[in-house]
């Protein structure tokens, strides 16, 4: 009998850019993970002038081999002809999409070149002001499920998308996005009360409610008035929280990191994670912090309470809720032994069901499953 490793699956993924988010983040994850079982490349569908390729550096540095197709617009034929004759030059066994308009175009150039094809919609359904907006996630949904396989990243998002845009079909997956649970460090020790370090890991936009946050965070420094609150990330909403800090008189209290490379490691010297979020589909940063063995305070937005089970892993509170967040924080921090207990059942639970090794099994089963019926 032969020993031999079966060949690795060649997988082109295809974003809608190389902007800094999660679907981007997660791919350049995944290179760098660099599982056997997948022999990954990457693409935008944005063309390189476009000024959204924030993360093409870590994509690269993941041995990704990015490049780009330069499709316009979702209505651009030109891009659309490119886009199928780099499907056609790729060489690969599957190309999986990610995001709304990779979702929409890359099935249908897919199937003029008779590859097999998977969708990722990393987002959950949006509340939408024109019949048009609608349409086109409408589409990203409908095309797919029709020419190959969709993913949602959560069971809320699965049930979502199934109320508005279903009946979900046999063609639906819901697969959770995973982490290397290997590259995150649990601190040993009694955690600190006096002097308690939390941090939000998520993009400054207004969905993420680095406001309210805030906020709450005034709450928790009149109790500890020494406690620190660690903003990873950037966007928009910068120019807004800066304010929001400033008007609450915490600028000695809250830093702004910005965008930063090494959030394992800054998680490794805190002792929580909070997110005020009002919108989630799977809310990548908080597998992080229970793959840290961190305690998290959320608020219940979307797929949140899939990750943070109130009570077990963290508290959950309502949306937009500042005293419940206050409440709820100053309770994990007053007891180190409860915020000790969700931390190592956070662990466990990355580890059972977000650890990039599951993911990747997932993913190469829904591969092989696809491949198969093409064959």
């Amino acid at each position: 009998m032969s020993d031999r490793r079966p060949a690795p699956t060649r997988v082109l993924m295809i974003l809608d850019s190389y902007n800094f988010g999660g679907a981007e983040n997660l791919i350049a994850e995944l290179g760098r993970y660099a599982p056997a079982a997948l022999d990954v490349s990457v693409a935008s569908l944005a063309p390189e002038e476009s000024n959204r390729n924030a993360l093409y550096g870590r994509l690269a540095d993941a041995n990704l081999n990015p490049t780009y197709i330069s499709v316009r617009k979702l209505l651009d034929p030109m891009g659309f002809v490119r886009l199928v004759r780099t499907l056609r030059q790729a060489h690969v066994d599957v190309v999986h999409a990610h995001l709304g308009y990779s979702a929409t175009l890359v099935p249908l150039a897919a199937r003029l070149v008779g590859l097999p094809v998977v969708a990722t919609l990393h987002l959950s359904p949006q509340p939408h002001t024109s019949r048009g907006e609608w349409f086109k996630e409408f589409l990203s949904v409908r095309i797919p499920a029709r020419l190959g396989r969709i993913v949602l990243v959560s069971q809320h998002a699965f049930d979502q998308y199934a109320n508005r845009y279903g009946p979900a079909r046999s063609t639906w997956r819901a697969i959770p996005n995973g982490v290397d649970v290997d590259r995150y460090t649990v601190r040993g020790g009694t955690r600190c009360t006096d002097q308690p370090v939390w941090a939000v890991v998520a993009a400054l936009r207004p969905d993420k409610n680095h406001v309210d946050l805030i906020r709450a965070w005034a709450g928790v420094v009149a109790v500890h008035p020494k406690a620190k609150l660690l903003i990873v990330g950037d966007g928009p909403s910068r120019a807004d929280i800066e304010n929001a800090v400033s008007e609450a008189g915490l600028t000695d209290s809250v830093e702004l990191l910005g965008r930063r490379e090494d959030v394992p490691d800054i998680l490794a010297t805190v002792d929580g994670v909070v997110s005020a979020s009002v919108d989630e589909a799977l809310p990548t940063a908080l597998i992080e912090a229970g793959a840290s063995g961190l305690p998290v305070v959320a608020s219940d937005a979307g797929g949140t309470r899939e990750i943070v089970v109130d009570g077990v892993t963290g508290r959950l509170v309502p949306l937009r809720d500042v005293p419940a967040l206050t409440d709820a924080l100053l309770e994990v921090i007053g007891n180190p032994e409860l915020a000790a207990a969700f931390g190592a059942a956070g662990r466990a639970q990355a580890e059972a069901k977000y650890s990039m090794r599951t993911w990747v099994d997932k993913l190469d089963r829904l591969y092989q499953e696809v491949i198969g019926e093409r064959a």
